[in-house]
């Protein structure tokens, strides 16, 4: 589904250039709940940037569905990949109402059964059409993760790329939307590519995780040997006595 080979990327300042990520290579099956965990600078949001088409001018390779997306058009590839973003109130338009926000991806492509597609969407994360009049700021942070996977999965993509979905949420709201996303993914066989810094969340909903340090990956590791600690790289170690610490 997602072949990655020998990914870099560097960013350029005034002074200097700056290694982002270092010879990345992964394959994530179709279907499968992939995460990428790491602290803050590890390089796992860059990864989905390149992925989305944010940030140009890599080096490698990157391939979905056997199709190099150095070839594929944005438009074609946003059929098969969205994004979902850390924080929904920034994602969001916030002088749009949710029908506008929800009818634009429709009207981009064409589509004429606008009002079909976006109640199935609501419904898909739990709302209804009562939210529809409404404004991001009238509706609750939960409520604006669930409006914009609906957004995101509105046109039917096989993959989405998930950035600290639950990240900006209340704890409470956090299970919710995880449960949510759980349920998407075997409701309609999507394949995830999940980035956090919560080895909780990524054990919650990813079958193999990635474990990146300063742009490179140091290990990958299925999730129950994450959970029963069977892991090899002292990095992977650190993160999981951090994690237990807090608990």
């Amino acid at each position: 589904m997602i072949a990655i080979d020998s990914l870099s990327f560097d960013i350029s300042t005034f002074t200097k250039r700056k290694r982002i990520l270092s010879d990345i290579s992964l394959e994530i099956r179709k279907g499968e709940c992939f995460g990428l965990v790491g602290e803050s600078g590890s390089g796992k949001s860059s990864i989905l940037k390149c992925l989305a088409g944010q940030f140009q001018g890599w080096e490698g390779a990157i391939e979905i569905e056997g199709r190099s997306i150095a070839e594929t058009p944005p438009k074609k590839r946003s059929d098969t990949l969205q994004m979902v973003f850390q924080d929904p109130f920034g994602a969001l338009h916030p002088r749009h109402t949710i029908r506008k926000i929800l009818s634009e991806p429709l009207a981009i492509k064409g589509v004429a059964d606008k009002a079909d597609r976006i109640e199935k969407a609501l419904t898909d994360v739990g709302l209804d059409a009562s939210f529809l009049p409404r404004y991001p700021h009238q509706i609750s942070g939960g409520q604006r993760q669930r409006v914009a996977i609906a957004r995101a999965i509105i046109m039917d993509p096989s993959i989405l790329l998930l950035d600290e979905p639950t990240s900006a949420l209340d704890v409470s709201v956090q299970a919710e939307i995880l449960n949510l996303l759980a349920s998407l993914h075997q409701r309609h066989q999507l394949t995830y590519l999940m980035v956090s810094h919560d080895l909780g969340v990524i054990a919650h909903l990813c079958e193999r995780v990635a474990v990146m340090q300063a742009g490179q990956i140091v290990e990958v590791v299925s999730r129950d040997d994450l959970v029963e600690g069977n892991v090899t790289h002292s990095y992977t170690r650190e993160l999981l006595e951090h994690a237990f610490s807090r608990e």
